[in-house]
């Protein structure tokens, strides 16, 4: 995150929504089935609810009687890229928080400056204090952003500062957030829950004051970036001494305050090949240093490694993935699947949306066709630097192009969709209950309020309206079925349909192993709609059960009829195979 407020990003988004567009790329209830869940309200917003749509006449009937992958024909056995992964990663669902905003734990420190709408009183105590919370909601991972010292307690901190993304001393704790003790004991806490935790690298700008020397010894050399009215240098990486002090930085934090891994910021501002360096010291480091799990056992460092670039696919293999020869990072958020997402079920910031099959469509092919085998793509819906899903949705109505919110059904249907994909999954702290910013319906550019920062709001553990209680509720039902079900978080995918208002994927695996899912929703705001699939293609004989509702369905004559309401979704798997979703 090179800081939005200050003019970059918010250029990228249009180029990125430009570029998407160009290249063809760009809900159920809040229990997975159908309902009246029609009002708005997801964070306190004070937008009027919809009124409640009349009962729809019209049903649309999909028929799969073959696998019809067979026009769908995907190279690297499509959001299957984890076949290299241990599971641990492929099942990763880290819950992002931005410190500074999260949760007021030790009221003598905090910033109380920020860019968003929070009060930013947020520090590591208010971390600890929410992991409970966060693991009961389906979490196993939490990311901090930056907790680097950003200014210290003499300074006049900024704006800017309160961000973390504009480091003063990499070697040391920001005191407006804690300090190392504070750090230690939330990792020991997140690793007595069997959780992961990841912190924020920012390793390509900082401030001009920076601790240039590292703790073994290695020099940082900066570079003019187009950055110093903001007070800010970039690495020069070119120079000797510049790599050794990330890889010491890198390493530290493993072996020091044994952290899991690393989310990467703005990682095309380090080349390939140096992050190839970077990531071989992480997993050595991983593997030299141990700490006790809430079982009991020793275990490592889990040493994951992300990359944000927030660019279409190819620009994030070339400049974080590499190719099979010379490989970069081995994960990277996967943002053309998120604008997909966004365009289907709302629009995104831009106001671009398709609210068919045909944008995800799109994006799938995009991401098959560039992406290298050995890719482990991250899915997220949005991020401290987006406009929230929820707003988007209200964006979207405002503009006309949804005749109803429906608020609670899209919220679910994205979430569906980000945990379908194999790999890690992300979710911004907020999001899991539908949190939004009152009044965010139309888009604003004014201090606090720009798009780049809108979703940094204050974090909340509690107190939920109806809405939210439902978004949560569908949500943590999700993530049971998908921490429980290998095929969602790594297996292969078949594509079954793909039309302007029904989508149906198989998620598969085998071998000792094999199990199948069907995810199959509605798109339609007013429109019913019966899929019938054959037995042999849904991998169950006779019965079908949905993961999410437990409703089952029975086959007849070899074919299963499933009835999906107006934007609504299932995970039908076999009733042999479902235990603790549906309470065996």
């Amino acid at each position: 995150m090179l800081s939005n407020e200050f003019f970059k990003k918010s250029l990228l988004v249009s180029a990125i929504a430009l570029a998407l567009t160009a290249c063809g790329g760009g809900g159920g209830h809040g229990h997975g089935g159908s309902g009246d869940d029609s009002g708005s309200g997801s964070g306190g917003s004070d937008t009027p609810e919809d009124p409640t749509p009349s009962q729809p006449e019209k049903t649309v009937s999909v028929s799969v009687n073959a696998k019809t992958a067979g026009n769908f024909t995907f190279d690297n056995d499509l959001a299957s890229f984890t076949a290299n992964a241990d599971d641990a990663i492929s099942n990763l669902r880290i819950f992002q928080i931005m410190v500074a905003a999260f949760q007021d734990g030790d009221s003598g420190v905090g910033y109380g400056t920020g860019y968003g709408t929070s009060s930013f009183k947020g520090d590591l105590k208010g971390v600890i204090n929410a992991l409970d919370y966060i693991q009961s909601t389906g979490f196993n991972a939490i990311w901090l952003t930056p907790v680097f010292e950003s200014a210290s307690s003499s300074d006049n901190a900024s704006k800017l500062d309160s961000t973390g993304y504009y480091a003063k001393n990499y070697f040391k704790i920001d005191s407006h957030f804690g300090d190392e003790a504070t750090l230690k004991k939330l990792v020991e806490e997140v690793h007595k829950r069997n959780m992961y935790i990841f912190l924020d690298g920012v390793f390509g700008h900082f401030k001009k004051s920076v601790n240039k020397t590292s703790r073994n010894g290695s020099v940082l050399v900066a570079k003019s970036c187009g950055l110093e009215d903001i007070g800010a240098l970039c690495a020069d990486f070119d120079k000797a001494g510049t790599l050794d002090f990330f890889k010491d930085v890198a390493t530290y934090y493993i072996k020091e305050f044994k952290i899991d891994g690393w989310r990467l910021d703005q990682a095309y501002q380090v080349p390939v090949s140096d992050w190839n360096k970077i990531r071989t010291a992480v997993e050595e480091a991983a593997g030299d240093t141990a700490y006790e799990n809430g079982d009991g056992d020793t275990v490592h460092p889990l040493g994951y490694m992300v990359g944000e670039i927030w660019k279409g696919d190819s620009d994030i293999v070339n400049e974080g993935y590499g190719t099979a020869s010379s490989k970069g990072l081995l994960s990277n958020f996967a943002f053309g699947m998120r604008y997909g997402v966004v365009q289907t079920l709302a629009c995104e910031e831009s106001g671009a949306s398709d609210h068919t099959g045909n944008k995800l469509y799109d994006m799938i092919r995009l991401m098959d066709s560039n992406y290298p085998s050995f890719a482990i793509p991250n899915f997220f819906l949005s991020n401290h630097d987006l406009v929230r899903f929820g707003d988007l949705i209200q964006r979207s109505k405002k503009l006309g192009q949804i005749s109803s919110e429906n608020y609670a059904s899209r919220y679910f249907l994205a979430h569906a969709l980000t945990s379908i994909f194999s790999g890690p999954m992300t979710v911004l702290y907020g999001d899991e209950f539908g949190q939004d910013v009152p009044n965010f319906d139309v888009q604003k550019q004014q201090d606090g309020y720009y798009e780049d920062h809108v979703s940094r709001v204050d974090g909340k553990i509690s107190g939920f309206t109806d809405t939210q209680k439902k978004i949560r509720d569908g949500f943590v039902k999700l993530m049971t079925a998908r921490a429980h079900h290998p095929a969602l978080y790594r297996g292969k995918m078949d594509i079954l349909n793909i039309e302007k208002n029904v989508v149906a994927i198989k998620k598969y695996t085998e071998g000792d192993d094999a199990e199948s899912v069907v995810f199959a929703m509605n798109l339609s705001e007013s429109d019913k709609a019966e899929m019938t699939i054959d037995a042999s293609i849904a991998g169950a004989e006779t019965a079908l059960m949905d993961a999410v509702t437990c409703a089952e369905y029975t086959a007849e004559g070899g074919k299963f009829k499933i009835p999906l309401a107006p934007l609504s979704g299932v995970f039908l798997s076999d009733p042999d195979t479902l235990g603790a979703e549906c309470g065996e």
